[in-house]
């Protein structure tokens, strides 16, 4: 019997954001592959709420500590802004002691596997005879280096990680000349990381296959995959019409996270005006958890707006919208929240950024729109036209089936377990 570990930065479960969906994702398939194998998950704890949750796949769950405000300060002081060694975020979350905890918990346990989620926990190597992964989701480097250009929409720079953050610290990083230094920082700071910490692992895992590529042929490593996301509709053919409400228009994510929260107020500013000004009736849900009070003021800003904080089923909210609307400014990876709504046969609209790693047919599969008019005539068109909407509906979900379905996911997991 297998015995596979997973250090994971949040608890991965429930399924409230796209990252859980994914390691739980990872440690469903690994179930799959090997159902004699046992699961020990050694997780910060995002929310305490959520331990009631916890998924029967994972045999043992372990809950780490993250370091005191004193440990923090003096990583971020050292090994970040003196030796330029660790990105911000490696440094809020490396505790020696959790670390100590780790290696003497990898010790008893004796895995043959662990998968560590993402760089600002690869610091928690550990000696010994296991296999290892890291499990990068994107390449935060690049994402960081996208915002930049968009940080007049940003709050804060670093979304949700920033409550790890000493309280003195983010109120200085909340200022937008200070963002801007900071985020050059850490970009600069984790592409360094991200590709010296790969060589220390023997698998490296990206959700998107492109740029698991990209990042192969840049550092050379022998043994990089693309997971994304799996999908498998519910409806594939169906040939009935879908039934929804003609003046809904929503869009998904977490909405403390930098990527989604620029993208609904730069749509509210930019977009959504145009749109009431043709379609009055026309509601737009911004549906996540933790939205910001930017996000939290549209709903009072811009009629018509409604902010839904977390909701207990995202899929219930969604399925019956006219659209699914995406103007994401920037990100990195393959979005999972558009393929999640072209599987539940909702239509897209997004733009090149939202469509980064999902070869789709533009006006066929969804709709990838190049200006802000565009995005505007194109939300329009699904809002007025049954015919285009449903057609976009059904070849959305054979699209998701084809390419994202669990038998074409897994493949990859099967040979990193092999």
């Amino acid at each position: 019997m297998k015995k596979i570990m997973f250090i994971t930065n949040r608890l991965p479960f429930p399924n409230t954001d796209g990252r859980k969906n994914m390691l739980l994702q990872y440690i469903r398939q690994v179930k799959e592959i090997d159902p004699g194998s046992e699961i020990v998950n050694l997780s910060f704890v995002d929310d305490e709420k959520y331990l009631k949750h916890r998924p029967g796949e994972i045999d043992r769950l372990v809950c780490l500590e993250l370091p005191g405000i004193i440990e923090k300060l003096f990583n971020i002081l050292i090994y970040s802004l003196l030796l330029r060694m660790w990105p911000l975020q490696v440094s809020v979350y490396y505790s020696r002691k959790t670390h100590r905890k780790i290696k003497r918990i990898i010790n008893e346990e004796q895995p043959d596997l662990i998968l560590y989620d993402m760089v600002r926990v690869a610091e928690y190597l550990s000696d010994g005879q296991a296999r290892r992964i890291l499990s990068y989701d994107d390449l935060l480097s690049l994402r960081y280096r996208r915002q930049l250009n968009w940080l007049q929409y940003i709050p804060s720079v670093f979304g949700g990680f920033s409550n790890k953050l000493p309280s003195r610290l983010k109120r200085f990083t909340d200022m937008k000349f200070i963002q801007k230094r900071l985020i050059s920082f850490e970009s600069k700071l984790l592409d360094r990381y991200e590709r010296s910490a790969a060589a220390r692992f023997h698998h490296l895992i990206f959700t998107s296959p492109a740029e698991a590529e990209s990042f192969r042929q840049i550092t050379g490593h022998k043994s990089c995959y693309g997971i994304p996301m799996k999908f498998d509709p519910d409806n594939l053919g169906d040939v009935r019409p879908r039934r929804y409400d003609k003046n809904k228009l929503v869009f998904v994510g977490k909405m403390d996270i930098p990527h989604n929260s620029s993208a609904v107020v730069y749509f509210c500013e930019r977009i959504w005006p145009k749109i009431k000004r043709h379609a009055p009736e026309a509601t737009f849900y911004i549906v996540g958890k933790n939205p910001t009070a930017e996000v939290l003021r549209l709903q009072d800003t811009y009629p018509g707006v409604v902010v839904t904080g977390e909701v207990d089923d995202v899929k219930r909210i969604v399925k019956d919208s006219a659209l699914m609307t995406a103007p994401l400014l920037f990100g990195t990876g393959i979005k999972t929240k558009i393929l999640e709504a072209m599987s539940w046969g909702v239509p897209v609209v997004t733009n090149p950024i939202g469509s980064e790693g999902i070869n789709a047919n533009h006006r066929e599969d969804l709709f990838v729109c190049e200006s802000d008019d565009d995005m505007v005539q194109n939300v329009l068109l699904l809002l007025n036209n049954h015919d285009i909407n449903d057609k976009v509906s059904r070849n959305s979900i054979r699209y998701v089936t084809r390419h994202f379905s669990s038998s074409v996911t897994r493949k990859n997991m099967e040979l990193i377990l092999s």
